[in-house]
C-alpha cells in the first residue's frame, strides 16, 4: 500500500509544483480582486465534478467487490445527460458562465476522469499520475502563452486557453492509455439503474463533498467584498497544496481497505499505522504552517491579512489526513451512515455562513470548513472504529 501512494504521490509532488508555479505567475498578473473572481469562477466550473465524481467512485467499489474484467464506459452517460441540468442550476443561483468556457471545461473534466477512472480500477498508479502532470502542464504551458507570448491579461480568455488546451491533450492521451480490449460500452437502463439504486447514497455523498468550498466562497461573494473574495481563494490555493497526500492516499484506500474489509483486519490495521499517521499528519501540518506565516508576511505581504483563514483551514487537513486511512464505511459499504454525516456538516455549513458571516467575515467561511472537516472525516472514522472493532471481536 505504501508503495501505491509513493508512486501517486511522486506524480502528486510534480503536478503541485507545477501548479504552485502557475499560481505564482497568476498572482503575477492578476490584483487581488481579479485573482478572487477568477478562483470563484474555476470553484464554481470544479463543481462539475459533483455529476462526474459520484458515479467513479460507486462503479469503483462494484467494480473490484464483482471483479469485473472489463471497464464499463457507459457510466459517463449520467454525467452527459446531467450536464445541462448543471448548467441551468448555475444559471438559477445567478452564477453566470459563459457557455464556451463551460463546454471547454466539462469536456477536458469528463476526459480526464475517463482516463483516471478507468487507470484507477486497473491500480495503474503510475499512469494514473502522469494524467494529471499532463493535465497541470498543459494548463501551465497555455498560461505562460497567454500572458508572455499574446500578452493579454483577460482570465476568461485564460480559461478558454488553459482548458481548450487541456482537452487536446487529454484527446490524445486516450488512445494512448484505454485499450479497447478492456472496456466496453453498455448504456441500458437496468445497468446503469442497477449502479445507481445500489450506490446512490455513496453517489449524494461524493456529491456533497465539493460543495464546503464552494458554499463559503458563495457566501463571501454574495455579502463581502471582493477584496475578501481574493484573500479566501489564496487561503484555499495554501489548503489545497497542504492536501496533496490526500488524493494518492484516497485513491490507494478506496481499493485497499476493500481488500481488508473482506479478510476482516480491521483492528490489525487500526493497530499497525495509527502512530505512524498520526505522526505524518502532524509533521506535515507544522511544516505547512511555517509556510503558511512565511508566504503571507514575507512574500505576498498584499495577502498577509489571509493568515488567520489559512491556519484555520490548516488544521482542517490536519484532521483529514488523520481519520481519512480510518475511515471504512465506503469499504464496508454503509453508505447510508456516510451521506447522512454528510447532510448534516453542509446544514451546519450553509447555518454558520447564513447567521454569521456577514458580521464577522471570512473567518467564519474558514471555521465553517474545518466544522464540515471534523463532522464527515473525524465522523466516519469514529463510527468505523466502534462498528468494526465488534464486529472482529
Amino acid at each position: 500500500m505504501i508503495k501505491s501512494i509513493a508512486q501517486i504521490f511522486s506524480m502528486h509532488v510534480i503536478v503541485k509544483a507545477i501548479g504552485l508555479l502557475t499560481f505564482v505567475i497568476i498572482l503575477e498578473f492578476f490584483s487581488l480582486e481579479e485573482f478572487g473572481k477568477y478562483s470563484y469562477l474555476l470553484l464554481v466550473l470544479h463543481l462539475i465534478g459533483v455529476i462526474v465524481d459520484p458515479f467513479t467512485a460507486s462503479y469503483l467499489v462494484d467494480f473490484k467487490i464483482a471483479q469485473y474484467k472489463k471497464y464499463n464506459f457507459g457510466i459517463f452517460l449520467f454525467s452527459v445527460f446531467l450536464l445541462p441540468f448543471f448548467y441551468v442550476t448555475l444559471y438559477i443561483f445567478n452564477i453566470s458562465i459563459e457557455i464556451e468556457v463551460f463546454l471547454l471545461f466539462s469536456l477536458a473534466f469528463l476526459a480526464n476522469g475517463m482516463l483516471k477512472s478507468f487507470l484507477n480500477v486497473y491500480e495503474a498508479f503510475f499512469k494514473y499520475g502522469l494524467i494529471d502532470v499532463f493535465r497541470q502542464l498543459s494548463i501551465l504551458l497555455s498560461t505562460l502563452g497567454y500572458f508572455y507570448i499574446f500578452e493579454e491579461y483577460d482570465f476568461i480568455c485564460l480559461l478558454k486557453i488553459n482548458y481548450s488546451t487541456t482537452l487536446l491533450v487529454m484527446l490524445v492521451l486516450i488512445p494512448i492509455y484505454i485499450k479497447k480490449e478492456h472496456v466496453f460500452f453498455d448504456i441500458r437502463c437496468t445497468t446503469l439503474k442497477d449502479l445507481f439504486f445500489k450506490s446512490k447514497f455513496l453517489i449524494f455523498y461524493t456529491a456533497i463533498i465539493p460543495l464546503f468550498s464552494f458554499i463559503d466562497s458563495w457566501f463571501i461573494e454574495e455579502t463581502l467584498l471582493e477584496r475578501d473574495l481574493g484573500l479566501y481563494s489564496f487561503s484555499l490555493k495554501i489548503y489545497n497544496i497542504s492536501l496533496m497526500l490526500v488524493i494518492p492516499m484516497f485513491t490507494v484506500l478506496n481499493i485497499r481497505q476493500i481488500e481488508i474489509a473482506k479478510a476482516e483486519k480491521y483492528n490489525d490495521f487500526l493497530k499497525n499505522n495509527f502512530k505512524k499517521v498520526l505522526g505524518y499528519a502532524s509533521c506535515i501540518f507544522i511544516l505547512f504552517l511555517v509556510t503558511n506565516y512565511i508566504v503571507s508576511y514575507h512574500i505576498y505581504l498584499d495577502y498577509k491579512e489571509s493568515f488567520t483563514n489559512t491556519s484555520i483551514l490548516l488544521f482542517g487537513s490536519l484532521v483529514a489526513y488523520i481519520t481519512m486511512p480510518f475511515s471504512f464505511l465506503i469499504a464496508y459499504r454503509k453508505y447510508k451512515v456516510l451521506f447522512m454525516i454528510a447532510l448534516i456538516s453542509i446544514f451546519l455549513n450553509v447555518l454558520l455562513n447564513t447567521l454569521f458571516i456577514e458580521k464577522y467575515g471570512t473567518i467564519i467561511a474558514a471555521l465553517s470548513t474545518v466544522l464540515s472537516q471534523i463532522i464527515v472525516n473525524f465522523g466516519s472514522a469514529l463510527i468505523s472504529f466502534f462498528m468494526f472493532k465488534e464486529e472482529e471481536k
